[in-house]
């Protein structure tokens, strides 16, 4: 079988006091296919350093890909 990839998102986690039940989660759908968990950090430091007091908690990668039976 052969793997063929399609989409991946990757779901962030803020943490602040002054969102709603203390959590944000920001979305990204452009996502190339072969992020690294370094590249993936950064971003979630960035969008954290974006507005006080913002943590970066988590991120969750998922990755649609389709197997080709032949």
């Amino acid at each position: 079988m052969q793997t063929t990839w399609l989409t991946s998102t990757i779901a962030f986690e803020l943490q602040n006091e002054a969102y709603e039940d203390d959590h944000l989660m920001r979305r990204l759908s452009a996502v190339k296919e072969n992020v690294q968990a370094d590249e993936i950090q950064a971003v979630g430091e960035a969008l954290a350093s974006l507005h006080d007091d913002d943590q970066f908690i988590m991120a969750e990668l998922t990755t649609k890909s389709v197997y080709n039976a032949k």
